[in-house]
């Protein structure tokens, strides 16, 4: 008796199925390294099979880069959010978490998982 085997053809995810990821890089936390650690980022975000859309880099004025970020995400639809380490987000991945986003660390390597469904910002409106 001859074995039969069924092959079927791999699922082609295309770039919209992908979940949208934006880099978030702070030049007062990265320093002179921060071209590096925004590369790493992006290939980190890559490596994951997310589809990359920006690095944010807020400008040195901005009094809360976080929100700078999270404002931004929202606008773009993002659903996750790559930093290099922890102190991009202030060692505080629940800023992130908890206004509707994934967050995922380079280094070291780490997943945090949205707590809770978008909510519009008070001041901005934005979701």
């Amino acid at each position: 008796m001859t074995p039969t085997h069924s092959i079927e053809s791999p699922q082609t995810i295309t770039a919209g199925d992908k979940p949208k990821a934006i880099g978030f890089v702070r030049n007062d936390v990265s320093g002179l390294h921060a071209p590096r650690h925004a590369l790493d980022v992006q290939r980190h975000a890559n490596a994951l099979g997310y589809q990359y859309v920006y690095t944010i880099r807020p400008p040195a004025n901005v009094d809360d880069p976080i929100r700078y970020a999270l404002g931004i995400a929202a606008g773009l639809e993002i659903q996750v959010i790559v930093v290099f380490d922890l102190g991009h987000v202030d060692c505080c991945p629940a800023l992130v978490c908890d206004a509707g986003f994934d967050l995922e660390t380079v280094c070291p390597q780490g997943t945090w998982v949205r707590s809770a469904q978008r909510v519009p910002d008070v001041e901005t409106g934005v979701a």
